[in-house]
């Protein structure tokens, strides 16, 4: 088939859902673009093995781009994964089931975008949620999107925890219920201890059952094609030809924060003088694409504690221990085989009268640093300190009108004045965790951070070690001005007709928390909007 009702142009959590969902419907049929595999067997479901094949650098699973030179980074690029396959992210990433606060939420309806409060959205992420531990209003139980707790038996948990106990931080069981603050077990988007990724939730059950849906891997899509006003369709490099595919109702574009805005500005939508500059004739004016990107900057602690069959290292001992951990995993789907790595988490309010946290950690049983490119030989753990709420800003930017050519992605980390110190601030309070008596009697070496002695030390740690946590947003943004966002609050693109954007990258201002089950949330309600608007019952 070469025409279709809807086009949906990228296979990660955004697309896989959007797809899935239209394709109930009966009466329409659906193309589902992915320019990645749809890849499979033992090492896609084993979380670790995933995330160590393909997280750390540029393949056939991952585009790898890398960032510009940053100068609140001392001028370092940064080495940014994003899922490329079917999945998404969600294919080789840490899969940590994490909404953010319910106060990011109404901060998104209150900058004028009616219907994403906190109240509004929640029923979505019920909706998503299949929830083997938790049974209460927040939660749902019967969704696609299988969360369940770490199956890694792994004794840290309770070291950890005791440890913040002894720094004077709450434990909390559940981070996605009544309140966020505090420090606890994190659960993930897995099933039985296999990793269940969005293709398999969403996608997969319905190949070969639901002939309206059709699912085209390793298909790249160049640019959305228009006639007047509307969108018509895709061009698209498929076995290495280009070939362009029609939409009789809509073109959905879901290729995340960094590919969607690349996407809208090879189609002729974005600033018109840039495009003009470039020779891309101008479809529509819209200033903002690609603007207000920004993430969750990060810096890892590393601390060697020796020998611990625990904990992951080189050694004979953590040899050992990953033979057994592999063969345990493929005969019981439990124990260290099972691990997403960053197994605990942390939210920490700066101030008494915080709303909501500015810091959260991320506890990793294991010395990894650059995206897992620089391991240690050495046992002991990292702890990956973020930034919630930045208010830095980047942008996203063509390098040249080659579809396959990599973007110009520039974060422009720490450039507002307030980001450093209270990053600065969050080192501070995490560090005391690893000198409790718990952890001090453990640890044999900071490896990382044992000259910081002064806010300017610890400021220019993070100057020479931060990074990505690969949870970029907003170069797509909502909001009711065209002048100032790119989609409406029902995610229809300002000005132009029959084409949305359902990803990460509408969200107006970043979630404090991991961005995966929110984008799910995100296209669970853009698919609905879809269904209603095509009904006309909105």
């Amino acid at each position: 088939m070469s025409e279709f009702d809807f086009i949906v142009v990228g296979g990660g959590p955004g697309g896989c859902v959007t797809a899935s969902r239209l394709t109930e419907d009966p009466g329409c049929n659906v193309a589902l673009l992915e320019a990645g595999p749809d890849w499979r067997g033992w090492l896609a479901d084993n979380t670790a093995l995933s995330m160590l094949k393909h997280a750390p650098r540029k393949s056939s699973n991952n585009w790898g781009f890398n960032t510009l030179p940053d100068p609140g980074l001392n001028n370092r690029s940064d080495f940014h994964s994003i899922g490329r396959g079917l999945g998404g992210g969600t294919s080789f990433n840490a899969l940590v089931y994490m909404r953010g606060h319910r106060g990011d939420y109404d901060e998104w309806a209150a900058l004028g975008n009616p219907g994403w409060s906190y109240a509004d959205v929640l029923p979505y992420f019920r909706k998503l949620e299949n929830n083997q531990t938790f049974r209460d209003e927040y939660h749902g139980n019967d969704g696609p999107v299988w969360v369940e707790d770490l199956r890694t038996d792994n004794p840290y948990h309770d070291v950890v925890k005791q440890a913040c106990r002894e720094a004077g931080e709450p434990i909390i069981a559940d981070f996605n219920g009544a309140t966020q603050e505090g420090c606890g077990s994190v659960q993930a988007t897995m099933k039985n201890g296999e990793r269940w990724h969005t293709g398999k939730a969403y996608i997969h059950p319905h190949l070969g059952t639901r002939p309206n849906l059709q699912l085209m891997c390793e298909t790249h899509c160049t640019r959305v094609l228009f006639e007047g006003r509307r969108a018509v369709g895709v061009e698209v490099i498929q076995g290495g030809q280009r070939r362009v595919l029609r939409a009789r109702r809509e073109v959905i574009v879901c290729g995340g924060a960094i590919l969607s805005a690349k996407l809208l500005l090879l189609s002729g939508v974005g600033p018109g003088a840039e495009l003009q500059a470039m020779g891309i004739p101008v479809v529509h004016e819209s200033p903002v694409v690609g603007r207000y990107l920004h993430d969750h900057p990060a810096v890892t602690l590393a601390y060697h504690i020796p020998g611990d069959p625990d904990l992951m290292g080189i050694s004979p001992t953590g040899a050992l221990a990953l033979l057994r951990a592999i063969r345990r995993w493929r005969q019981e789907r439990r124990g260290m085989g099972a691990t997403n790595f960053g197994e605990l988490s942390g939210y920490f309010c700066l101030q008494p009268d915080s709303p909501r946290p500015e810091i959260q950690c991320q506890f990793v049983i294991g010395v990894a640093l650059d995206h897992g490119r620089d391991v240690y030989a050495k046992h002991g753990m990292s702890i990956v300190t973020i930034l919630l709420r930045p208010k830095s800003r980047g942008s996203v930017r063509l390098a040249s009108t080659d579809p396959l050519a990599d973007p110009l992605i520039d974060f422009r980390y720490f450039s507002h004045p307030d980001d450093l110190p209270t990053m600065v601030a969050g080192f501070k309070r995490i560090a005391a965790i690893m000198k409790t008596p718990t952890m001090s009697r453990r640890i044999k070496r900071d490896l990382l951070t044992e000259h910081c002695r002064t806010d300017e030390d610890w400021a220019e740690f993070a100057r020479n070690r931060a990074g990505t946590v690969y949870h970029p947003v907003g170069s797509c943004r909502m909001g009711s001005d065209p002048s100032d966002a790119v989609v409406d609050a029902r995610l229809r693109v300002h000005g132009l007709q029959g084409l949305r954007v359902i990803d990460s990258s509408i969200m107006p201002r970043i979630i404090g928390g991991n961005t995966m089950a929110p984008t799910i949330m995100i296209a669970e309600k853009g698919a609905d909007m879809l269904r209603q608007d095509s009904k006309g019952t909105a």
